[in-house]
C-alpha cells in the first residue's frame, strides 16, 4: 500500500480506511469476535505507512471491529490513535442492534474528542429497503432521512462525523433510479453532520449472469469524482481481482478509436479534469431525472467559488444499449441558456460539440461537457 500512495494522491485521495494490522490488542475482548483482518501488516510497517501518508497528505483511519461496548475498548482505541492513525471506521458484526452500535460509536468519540489534532469516527449508514419487486427485478430503496439541521448549527459531540452508505451491494443491478435517489441524499445541504458518504464499489453480479460491472466501472469513477467532494472508492490494492475494477473486453470492443486504456487512466483523466473545471471542483449538483433511459445525468453550475465558468453536465448510460438523451429540456427547467455542449472528456471515441437534443451515449458510456452560446 506504501508504495501505491503517489499513485493514490495523484488522483486527489486524502484519505485511506485500512484494514486493522495483526497486534497483540486483537486478543482484547473488544475486538477478539471480530472478524480477521483481511491483511496482516506488522506494526513497524503499518507505523511507516502511516509516516509516508503523512507525507503526502493522506489521511490513514482504521476499520475498528466490535461486536459490542466492553471496559478495554477505549484503551484499545487509544492504542491505535497513538500510532498516528486519523480515525476508526467502525465494523460490527450480526446480529449488533443499532443500540449496541451507537454505545460504541459514543465510547469512539469520547476517546477521539480528547485526542490532539482532529479525529474521526465513521459508521455504516443502513435505510430501510422493502421487499424485492419481481415485476421490475429490483429492489426498492428509500433513505431513513438523516436528522435535520440544528438550528443552532452545533454538532452532536457524541454521533459519528460521517456516515458509509452501502445500498449498493443490495441492488442486483444498480439503476438509474436507485442511484438516483441515493446521490441526491448524500447531496442533501438540509442534513447535519454526520455527512453521508456513497460505497460505490459494485456488488458480486447475480449467479450465473455475466458480469456487467467491469463496465459499469466507469460511470461509477465518473460519479466518485464529479459529484461530491467526499466520495468512498472500495477497491483492491493489491492487485487480486483487478477484473472486476477494469473496463469490460466486450464493451471496449464495441467502441473505436481513443479510449482510457485501464480504469486508473479514466481515473486520472477524471482527477485531473475535476482540477482544472472550476465548476466541476466547486459548482452545486443538480441531478436530473433521465430514469425512464436508463440515464444517470447531472449538472454542476457555478457557486462563489467557480466564478463564471460556464454549467457542466455529467451524463451515465447505465443500460446495455445505446441512448440518445435530450437535455433542452431540463435547461429550460434549470434557467440555463445555450446551444451545444463542448465535450470536456467522454469514455468512447467522439469528437467535437454535442447537440443538447442529441447526447449518444453507447453502453455504459460517460459523457462530460460545458455548455456553450
Amino acid at each position: 500500500m506504501a508504495a501505491k500512495l503517489d499513485a493514490l494522491q495523484s488522483l486527489g485521495i486524502d484519505a485511506l480506511i485500512v484494514p486493522m494490522p495483526q497486534s497483540p490488542a486483537r486478543d482484547s475482548p473488544a475486538v477478539k469476535d471480530a472478524e480477521p483482518p483481511t491483511h496482516n501488516a506488522a506494526l513497524d510497517d503499518f507505523d511507516e505507512l502511516i509516516h509516508q501518508a503523512s507525507r503526502r497528505g493522506i489521511r490513514v483511519l482504521l476499520n475498528f471491529p466490535a461486536s459490542g461496548l466492553t471496559a478495554d475498548l477505549p484503551s484499545v482505541a487509544q492504542l491505535w490513535l497513538n500510532h498516528g492513525i486519523a480515525g476508526f471506521h467502525l465494523v460490527t458484526p450480526l446480529p449488533t442492534t443499532p443500540e449496541e452500535k451507537d454505545a460504541i460509536v459514543q465510547a469512539l468519540r469520547r476517546v477521539t474528542n480528547a485526542a490532539v489534532g482532529q479525529r474521526i469516527v465513521i459508521s455504516d449508514f443502513e435505510p430501510n429497503w422493502s421487499d424485492y419487486d419481481p415485476r421490475t427485478q429490483r429492489w426498492i430503496v428509500r433513505p431513513t432521512p438523516l436528522a435535520p439541521r440544528a438550528r443552532s448549527g452545533l454538532v452532536d459531540p457524541t454521533a459519528p462525523q460521517l456516515q458509509i452508505d452501502s445500498s449498493l451491494k443490495r441492488l442486483v443491478l444498480p439503476d438509474a433510479s436507485s442511484l438516483r435517489s441515493l446521490i441526491e441524499l448524500s447531496l442533501d445541504l438540509s442534513q447535519v453532520p454526520p455527512s453521508l458518504l456513497l460505497d460505490l464499489r459494485p456488488p458480486p453480479p447475480p449467479a450465473g449472469s455475466p458480469d456487467p460491472y467491469p463496465a459499469l466501472a466507469m460511470p461509477i469513477a465518473a460519479i466518485q469524482l464529479t459529484t461530491h467532494p467526499t466520495a468512498l472508492i472500495d477497491s483492491d490494492l493489491t492487485g487480486q481481482g483487478a477484473s472486476a475494477h477494469a473496463p469490460a473486453e466486450a464493451g471496449a470492443r464495441g467502441q473505436s478509436g481513443p479510449r482510457a486504456t485501464s480504469l486508473a487512466d479514466w481515473y486520472g483523466q477524471l482527477s485531473g479534469l475535476r482540477h482544472s473545471n472550476a465548476a466541476l471542483r466547486y459548482g452545486s449538483v443538480t441531478v436530473l431525472d433521465y430514469d425512464d433511459q436508463n440515464a444517470l445525468v447531472w449538472v454542476r453550475r457555478g457557486t462563489s467559488g467557480a466564478g463564471a465558468s460556464p454549467p457542466v453536465f455529467v451524463a451515465c448510460n447505465l443500460s446495455t444499449v445505446p441512448i440518445k438523451l435530450s437535455l433542452e429540456g431540463a435547461l429550460r427547467g434549470l434557467n440555463l441558456h445555450g446551444t451545444f455542449l463542448r465535450t470536456l472528456l467522454r469514455s468512447d471515441q467522439g469528437m467535437g460539440p454535442q447537440d443538447l437534443n442529441a447526447v449518444v451515449l453507447p453502453p455504459f458510456g460517460v459523457y462530460i461537457g460545458e455548455l456553450g452560446r
